[in-house]
Order: C-alpha cells, then structure tokens, then sequence
C-alpha cells in the first residue's frame, strides 16, 4: 500500500513539473494565435512608420584635424635648463590626447557657438512637427553681449507676418545670479524696418534683417518660433554631440565627429571649431609672448638700474682708493714705500750721527780737538762748520806745541774754537729740527704707502666682487636683450597648430534607422503576443482544456463538452434529443459509449460530482441521462444534492415536495414508497426523476443512514442507469459517503472555472480510492476560440452535416470517434480495481 501511494505520488509530481514547462501548449498556443501576431506586427509598423514620418532625422559630419608637435615636446623634457631658456617658446601641449580634451572642452564649444551665433535657434511651427531654420531664417535676433552672458534661461519668441509688417512675441526671465531668475514677463512689438531694438528687463534685443538669398520669405500663415540662449547653455549642446578619437596611435591627427539635425550646420560647427581651436592656441603662445615680453622689459630696467648701481660703487671704489688700476697702484705703492723706508734710514742715520757728534763734543776731554768729520752728515753747514773748527783746531794744537794757552797767539785761537763750538751746537741743533721733521714726513709716508701695500689683497677681494656682479648683471643683460629679440620674432611668426587635412565632410544620417526601426518593430510586434500568450501560460490558474487536464492527471476523459447554444436547447438546459445529429447528440454519445465501456457488467450506478459548485455536473448529468434514455434504456435521475438542488430548476418543474428526503427519514423504504416520490422527466418517457426533495437540517448525516442503501438496491431493480447528481466534492463530504453505492464517479471540471490546484484532490481521492471508478469530463469549451492548446475541429452545429456519419471530427493529437466501435478502440475499458484501462478484446466488457 505504501509503494503504490509513493508511486502515486511521483506520478502526481511528474504532472505538476509537466503543467508549469509544457512548451508544446505554449507552442501551440502561438500558432492558433496568429491573428494576434498580424494585428500586433501590422500595429507595431505602423507606429514605426508615423514615427520615422515625424521624427527629425539626426546627420553626422566630421573632419580630421592634424595637430602639429611643438618642437620643445620632441625634444623631450630631460634638460631641464635648456627648458627654461626657450622662454617665449613654450607650450602647454604634451601630446595628442590633451589636445583632444582641449577639442572636447566647454570652453572651446562655447567660443565656436558664439562665433556662429548657434544660440539662436529658429523653427518653422508646423502642424505636426517644427522644421528648423539654418541661414534661411527671415530675420536675425540677438541680444547685447554684456545681459546675454547672464543669460539663465532662454527667451522664447514668436515671429508671425501680416499686412506687410512683423509682429514678435516673447516671453523672458530677468536672471538674478547664475541660477535664480524673476518673471516671467513679455514684449510685443510690431515693426516692418530694420534694425530695430527692443529694450527689455534682459536686455537689449536687436532685429535685424536676413539678406541671404535663401532666406525664408515669410507669408500670413508661417509662424516662426525663436529661441534664444546663452552661449555657456547652448554650448552642452554641442560638447556632448561631439567625439574626438585618434586616427591611430602612431598619428597626431584627430577625428572629430558631429551628430546634429542639420547637416550644414554640423559642418559649419567643425570648421568654425578647428578656427577656435587655432585661435585659442595662437592666443595662449601669443599671450605667453607678451607676457614675456613684458617680464623682459622688467628685468631689463631692473638690471640696468643694478648695474649702474655696481659701475658707480665700483667708481667711487677707485676714487676714495685714489685709483686707476689695482696692479699699478700696487706697484707704486709699495716702490714708494721702499724708497720713503731707504729715506726714513737715511734721516734716522743722520740723527744718529748728529746724537753722536753732539755726545763727542759735549765731552769736555774733547774741547779743542778736532771733532769727527766726513762720517757722512747731510748737514753742509754744519759739515763746513766742523770743517772750519778741526782747522783752528789743529792750527792752536800746533800752536800749542810751542806756545802756552795763554799765548796771543793761541787765545784768538781759542775763542774762534768757542764761537765755532757754539756755532756747530746750533747748526747741529737746527740740522736735529730738520732731520726730525723730515723722518716725521717720512714716517707718515712710508705708513700710507706701506697701508696701501697692506690693503691691496682686501682692495683687489672688493673689486674682485663688483667685477663680478658687473659681469653676471652685463651677462644677464645682454642674454634678454637676444631673448627679446627672439621672442618678437615668434610673435611676428605665430603660426596655426592645428591644420584641417580636409573640409568638413558629411557623412550620411545617424538616426533614425529606417531598416533597423522596422526591424525592431517587427521584432516587438511578435513579441508582444508571445509574451503575453507564455505570461498567460505560466501565470493561469485555471484549466483551458484537454491538454491542461492530461497534464494535471492520468485520470481517463469521458469527453468535452463544449457551451451549448440557445438553438441546441429545448426544455431547460436539454440538449440532447431524439432523432437530431447535432454537435451536442453526438458528444454526449460519446460521452455515454465510453462510460459504458467503464462500467462492468451489472454495474448501473454513475455519480456526478465536482471540486466545486458551478462547473455544470447537474447539466452533464441531465442530458448523460437522456442519452441513456434514448438507448431505450430506462434511466432515473437521482438528485442527491440535497443542500442545494437544481434538477427542478433544470427541468422546469415546480415541485419542491416530492424527493428522496421524503424516503431517507424512514428506516425501509418500500416500492410503493419510493415510486410515490418519483417524477417524470417530462423529457423522455424513459427518464423518470428522483430530486432532492425538501432541504433538511443535516444532511450529512441523513446521507449516511442505511436506508439510502436500501432505497438504492431497489432502484437497480426497477431501472437500467441510476445517473446521481451530488454535491461538489470539494466543499463538502456528502459525497464520500456516498461511495458505498456507486458503480463509477463522473468528476465534472469546467473550463476557464475551474483552478489547476483542484487537481491535487482529484488525484488524491483517485489515488486513495475514496471515489470508485473515476473518470474525467470536461464542460464549459467555448468553440469560438482557439485558445485550448488544440483545435477542436468540431466546426459549426449547422455544419455537422459535412462529416462523416461517424462523428464530429479530431481532437487534434488526442482524436476519437464519438461511435462505439471507434471509441472502443480508443479508450477501451476501464478497470477501476488497478486504476488502469483494460484490453479492447476484453469479453467482459459491456457492449
């Protein structure tokens, strides 16, 4: 027992992994719904075309830009300091991708923007779409350069023409800082003569008149819209419809690539970029120029102003110094010093002998004698002097020999040697002055040459320093005197650093792609079905038809019964009748042939039931019944739904006494007893009823007593099929009792009514046996519509006729023959004892 329940339960979730990726329902699905493909494709092109019809096409230009290598760049950066002599010379450029940045910068695009005034846009308002207007708009707006760089927020202006004059309509904000404005206000103007300024809050705005000769020659009925920005807003714009990439790494060419709506005007915008582009690196190498030019100057002054500061302290050196020239003064000063130091020897010599002739007379051992002479003294007058006493003085001392002191001879002698004594002392004395003197000037000159000797080496470090800051500051000005010169030559020769190898070109529409737009098109066209068709599939709840309850469960299908049409019913709900071929005669057929071949042998007693109410068992079961009945078989339709019976409402009987409450109450029910509660059908004479009859307080327990077993036992005995209609399984357990009298168990489920999670206990009461002999009908198919994983091929009712005698046609891939014979050779029968179909040539099926 527990094998079987796990191989059911497998089997059970098999089904379920096969009802959430069936992919040949999805695919089926698809194809039945090709109308739905055409509708969507047919759709989506036609969106497509009205917009590509109104959509403004966006062109592409572009142009190739050679960028010449400054020569500083090539050299590489190595030598530092020969860098900084190229002064005047140098670039900001070190290579091909700053110069693309600088081709992408805001600031470029904005300087070509206000250069071809692209800040004024111009549209011819159409019905559908604007059309814009480049050199071919009638008149010319722009607004004074000083408010139209504050400019926040664009001006938007309407120009219309009638009667000869123009009238322009705006509407402005008045910009307060950079993002905050006040307004918005408006201006009115009519004029018909040019150029006219109209003042406003923002500005002076000035009209003036297109003299091209393409100009658009306004009438009553063209109406014009302008737009007028600021350059800096406008210039975005342009900067992000512009790529610039390298034509090869081995190349400084740039490639510059514009995207616009007009073509002309993209071309222009490439042309006048690569003039900017020129322009602003002229001004920058132009701007270092003057700038160094400048500095030039500076320091030229500056260092002519020191170095006539350092020629002054350097002539003023020599004066105070008394000098001319460091090595001659040198020279003279020190010969001048060894010859004042011979001289001052020489005064010193003669003072000395003057000391010592001075010393030698005043002794008075020598008074008399002939004194010293010829030692050398300068002196002449007193050399004579001496000269003149030694001959006195030898003559007395000869004298002397042979006189007396006292002698007239001697005494004249002797006072002559007095008066020459005194004589010598005073011309010595007076000799001593001069000499004295004299070393005195000697002495002081030979200290000034001999200080000049001294400071020559401190004299020749001074002038050895001015020379010095003399050489560099002469150095240094002559070095930017040729750094002037050479940098008013590069500014006399400035030339472009970017060259265009070729105009601007234009090179074919961007966008929108026709081809790929429809492709696209087509593509969401048949997408949009798909995914609603496997959204549908994956995400419905509820069973469609045959192919999702083959999916759900092994359970045999007695048929499908398709909605029944008002021309197929007679009384009630009955659609099946005597001696009619319809669609609905031949499913019930059907239906009846297999659950004959279900039922074994003296085995008469067929339940209806469902998971729920609403899914048509009383229905299926009513007109199952008069299948029966037209057998020629006698049939009673047991109503045991006795919560909420519906086989009086069907049959259109009015009578809610009669049933078989009426013979439950009672512990044995007699022949007469139950006979007395039975109806005709009023359909069939073959068809009796047995309804519900009142509605009693319990009817749960009421269905469990024994004498529904009686009064069933008898029922077999007086007829051939006892059809019973119960209560839906699902919402309450009447009918599991009722499992002890029934032969087979007819489950009713509807299609687009009934939930796929009804299935679960579908298998489970089949696979623990609680309902015997179980089999599967499907209610509810609506035929108008292909949306059952199949194609029923049933065709019209009134078109049965055209097939042939033996039914109505294929159940595509799962066909049958609603016959005997044929749907005995589909089905054959089925063995409710191993839940499994037994062999066709089985003799104990029932025929």
């Amino acid at each position: 027992m527990d094998e079987n329940k796990e191989k059911a339960s497998e089997d059970m979730l098999q089904l379920e992994t096969k009802s959430l990726f069936n992919f040949r329902a999805i695919y089926t699905s698809l194809v039945l719904n090709w109308s739905w493909f055409i509708f969507s494709v047919l759709g989506c092109v036609a969106v497509a075309y009205v917009y590509l019809r109104y959509t403004t096409p966006v062109y592409q230009a572009y142009a190739k830009l050679l960028i010449k290598e400054e020569q500083s760049s090539r050299r590489g950066g190595n030598n530092s300091i020969q860098n900084t002599n190229n002064l005047g010379l140098i670039s900001y450029s070190s290579g091909i991708d700053n110069e693309m940045e600088i081709l992408s910068s805001h600031t470029l695009a904005q300087s070509a923007v206000r250069d071809l005034k692209l800040y004024v846009s111009y549209y011819n308002k159409g019905k559908v779409k604007d059309r814009l207007l480049y050199k071919t708009e009638p008149l010319i707006v722009d607004l004074d350069p000083v408010n139209l760089e504050k400019l926040n927020r664009p001006i938007s202006m309407i120009l219309t023409y009638e009667n000869g004059k123009y009238r322009l309509v705006g509407n402005y904000f008045v910009p307060i800082d950079d993002t905050y404005a006040t307004g918005p206000y408006s201006f009115d103007k009519t004029f018909s003569r040019f150029p006219i300024a109209i003042y406003t809050r923002a500005g002076v705005l000035t009209v003036s008149e297109n003299l091209s000769p393409y100009a658009m020659k306004m009438t009553s009925d063209d109406k014009v819209h302008i737009i007028l920005n600021s350059p800096n807003n406008a210039a975005y714009q342009y900067q992000g419809a512009l790529s610039v990439s390298q034509t090869s790494k081995s190349t400084t060419i740039a490639q510059l690539t514009l995207v616009d709506v007009d073509r002309q005007r993209a071309i222009d915008y490439l042309k006048q970029l690569s003039i900017c582009y020129n322009r602003q690196a002229n001004d920058d190498k132009n701007q270092i120029a003057i700038r160094t030019e400048k500095f030039i100057n500076s320091r030229l002054e500056k260092i002519n102003s020191e170095l006539g500061l350092t020629e002054d302290k350097l002539e003023n050196f020599k004066r105070r110094n008394n000098m001319v020239e460091l090595k001659l003064n040198a020279s003279q000063a020190f010969d001048n010093q060894d010859e004042f130091s011979q001289r001052l020897t020489q005064a010193n010599t003669q003072l000395v002998l003057l000391a010592e002739l001075t010393s030698y007379q005043n002794n008075p051992s020598n008074r008399y004698e002939p004194m010293p002479s010829n030692v050398g003294l300068s002196d002449q007058s007193t050399t004579s002097l001496i000269d003149k006493y030694n001959n006195i003085a030898l003559e007395r001392k000869r004298l002397l020999r042979s006189a007396s002191e006292s002698s007239p001879i001697v005494t004249p002698l002797t006072s002559q040697l007095d008066d020459l004594s005194s004589s010598i002392r005073k011309a010595m004395a007076q000799a001593r002055k001069g000499l004295e003197i004299q070393r005195n000037a000697l002495i002081s000159q030979f200290k000034q040459y001999s200080g000049k000797v001294v400071a020559t080496p401190e004299q020749e470090r001074i002038l050895t320093q001015i020379g010095r800051q003399q050489e560099v500051k002469s150095g240094l000005y002559l070095m930017l005197l040729q750094k002037r010169e050479e940098n008013s030559i590069s500014l006399a020769a400035t030339a472009d650093k970017g060259r265009l190898i070729d105009e601007p070109e234009f090179q074919g529409k961007v966008s929108p792609n026709n081809s790929m737009f429809y492709l696209i098109a087509l593509i969401i066209g048949l997408s949009i079905p798909t995914i609603i068709i496997i959204i549908g599939e994956f995400f419905h709840y509820k069973i469609e038809g045959r192919n999702d309850v083959i999916r759900l469960t092994k359970l045999p299908i007695l048929g499908d019964v398709p909605i029944a049409s008002d021309q197929a019913k007679s009384k009630a709900d009955v659609v099946v009748h005597e001696n009619k071929n319809n669609l609905m005669e031949e499913i019930f057929r059907g239906m009846r042939t297999n659950l004959q071949f279900m039922l074994r042998e003296n085995e008469k007693v067929i339940a209806f039931t469902s998971s729920t109410s609403g899914e048509g068992k009383t229905f299926t079961a009513a007109n199952l019944a008069v299948s029966f009945a037209l057998l020629g078989k006698k049939v009673i339709l047991l109503g045991l739904d006795i919560r909420k019976p519906r086989l009086a409402e069907l049959f259109e009987i009015n009578d809610h006494h009669h049933g078989i409450t009426n013979l439950l109450v009672h512990r044995n029910s007699t022949i007469e007893d139950i006979q007395a509660q039975i109806l005709p059908s009023g359909v069939n004479k073959r068809l009796d009823l047995l309804m519900a009859g009142p509605t009693p307080p319990n009817p749960a327990e009421l269905l469990a007593r024994e004498s529904l077993d009686g009064i069933v036992n008898k029922l077999r005995e007086m007829y051939d099929y006892i059809i019973i209609d119960t209560a839906p399984v699902g919402l309450v357990t009447d009918t599991l009792q009722l499992a002890r009298i029934i032969d087979a168990t007819v489950y009713l489920c509807r299609a687009d009514y009934t939930t796929k999670d009804s299935f679960v206990l579908i298998n489970s009461l089949a696979m623990e046996k609680k309902l015997p002999n179980m089999s599967i009908v499907i209610n509810g198919l609506d035929m108008t519509k292909k949306k059952y994983g199949y194609y029923y091929g049933y065709g019209r009712y009134a078109k049965y006729g055209k097939y042939a005698k033996y039914g109505y046609g294929r159940y595509n891939n799962n066909s049958y023959i609603a016959n005997s014979y044929n749907s005995y050779n589909t089905y054959g029968g089925y063995d409710r004892n191993n839940n499994s179909y037994r062999d066709k040539n089985d003799s104990s099926i029932k025929q």
